[in-house]
Formats: structure tokens, C-alpha cells, sequence
């Protein structure tokens, strides 16, 4: 299912709430910060990113070629995750999505880093598509395109897929130990952005099905994960709170 998406001009223009979304896509930051504001209740119009594109409105609005973007207002548009859980936290501080308790709170954004941080799970999984077209032979004008957006290291690909697991891992302990207390969530006692950025980020090693996220059969393929150590790691706890955060607070099906 697509977003409603006005041209970029209109979305510049405007006022209130305004993001940009890679059109057609589900990548995980973008469908992340979507939901966080969809769970406060805070409306907004959508632009889109042209996968790969010039995107020339965007970049001499927000100054970069990537999504999402979000603009509040008159403010300057921003783009990193953290000052966009910052951003709907202050637009719409019901319900709370960043723990009060501190110790609660640096669990919180340490998860969200190792899902969406720079060698996070999401940055490790971009890296290890591109190792697989360099790999190739064959010439990817889109990965190339992305590559010259955000690089290429040879030797980090390497350790990619022990990353991954390790993530995964760290994350299936912690639900486990949360889960032995019988609470339901990824860190503290209520849903958090750390549940809302698990279940887009698991769609990169495992997507969810088709109903519910639909996309390209050639992303889907790209998206999910084959090599044994990731598999292995891919521990049952992790799909059950995928799939159950997801029934609770995302749209049904995913709209990018």
C-alpha cells in the first residue's frame, strides 16, 4: 500500500508536520520515524524520495539526498534518527516513547543505535548488499549510486554477518530477560521507539509477509536473510515480538 504522497514543492510550502519516505521502499528508518508519529497521534502530509534520483527539490530543501526527512514548522528540516525520536517526543509527549528512568532510557537509545546507528544492523546490512554487487561483476547503476552516497569499505564487509549475529543475539537476551519478568516490551515496562525500530529493522534479515509488507519480490529477496550465522541467530523470540508489536502499533500493511 503507497502514502498519499504531494509533490515536494507542496510539502515545502507547508506548515505542521512534513516527511519524506524513499517511495517505494520500506526502509527501516523511514517506516520507523512514520509510526512513532502515527502512535502520537500527530498528522502529517509525505514528499518522496526518488530511490537513486537527483531529488534536486529535496536536496535544496533539507540539504541531503537520503530519507526520511522531517520538517516541524519553521524549523530546519532534520534526518538523524535521534533527533527525530527527539522531535515526536516533544511535538507529542503522550504516550511516551523514551523511558523517564535513565538506566531504561540508555538501554533504549543503545538498542535503537545497534539497529540503526552507523555499524548497526541496518548499516551492516546496506554494506553487505553492496560487497554482493561488487562481488558480482555486473555493473548496478541503483547499488552503484547508493555506494557513492554512502560508501563502500571491502574490509568492513567482512565482519558484516558476525555483526549481525551479535546484534541479533544481544537482542533475543533481552527479551528473554525481559520477558522472565513478564513484561512484553524491549526495555522497561511500555512500548518504547526501541520496539517501534526493532520491528522495521527486522524486516532486513527477516521481512515481514507480503500482507503485511508488501514489496518488489527482488527487494524481499535482497532483504532476507540466507547465510547460516544470521539464520541461526534469528531465535524464535525475536519474530514473536516482531509480530506482535506490529499487530499492537504499526499500520496494517505497511505504507511506504
Amino acid at each position: 500500500m503507497a502514502v498519499a504522497y504531494v509533490p515536494p514543492a507542496e510539502a515545502i510550502k507547508a506548515k505542521g508536520l512534513r516527511l519524506v519516505f524513499v517511495r517505494g521502499v520500506p526502509s527501516p528508518w523511514g517506516m520507523a520515524a512514520k509510526t512513532l508519529f502515527e502512535i502520537k497521534g500527530v498528522d502529517y502530509i509525505a514528499a518522496p524520495l526518488e530511490l537513486a534520483g537527483k531529488n534536486e527539490e529535496i536536496v535544496a530543501w533539507t540539504g541531503q539526498n537520503s530519507a526520511p526527512v522531517v520538517a516541524w514548522n519553521d524549523e530546519a528540516p532534520i534526518h538523524r534518527w535521534q533527533d527525530i525520536i527527539l522531535l515526536a517526543e516533544r511535538i507529542a509527549p503522550t504516550p511516551a516513547l523514551i523511558p523517564t528512568d535513565a538506566h531504561e532510557r540508555a538501554l533504549m537509545w543503545g538498542y535503537v543505535n545497534e539497529l540503526a546507528g552507523e555499524q548497526g544492523l541496518g548499516w551492516n546490512r546496506r554494506l553487505q548488499s553492496f560487497g554482493r554487487v561488487r562481488n558480482s561483476g555486473k555493473t548496478n547503476p541503483v547499488s552503484e549510486a547508493l555506494i557513492g552516497k554512502y560508501g563502500y569499505d571491502a574490509e568492513a564487509v567482512k565482519n558484516v554477518v558476525s555483526r549481525i549475529a551479535g546484534t541479533l543475539a544481544a537482542l533475543t537476551a533481552q527479551l528473554k530477560a525481559q520477558q522472565a519478568r513478564g513484561i512484553a516490551f524491549l526495555v522497561g515496562d511500555s512500548l518504547s521507539a526501541a520496539d517501534i525500530y526493532f520491528v522495521t529493522f527486522l524486516n532486513l534479515v527477516a521481512p515481514l509477509p507480503p500482507e503485511q509488507c508488501p514489496m518488489p519480490d527482488a527487494f524481499r529477496a535482497g532483504f532476507t536473510a540466507r547465510e547460516p550465522e544470521i539464520v541461526a541467530a534469528l531465535d524464535p523470540v525475536l519474530l514473536a515480538h516482531r509480530d506482535s508489536i506490529f499487530r499492537a502499533h504499526f499500520r496494517n500493511p505497511m505504507e511506504f
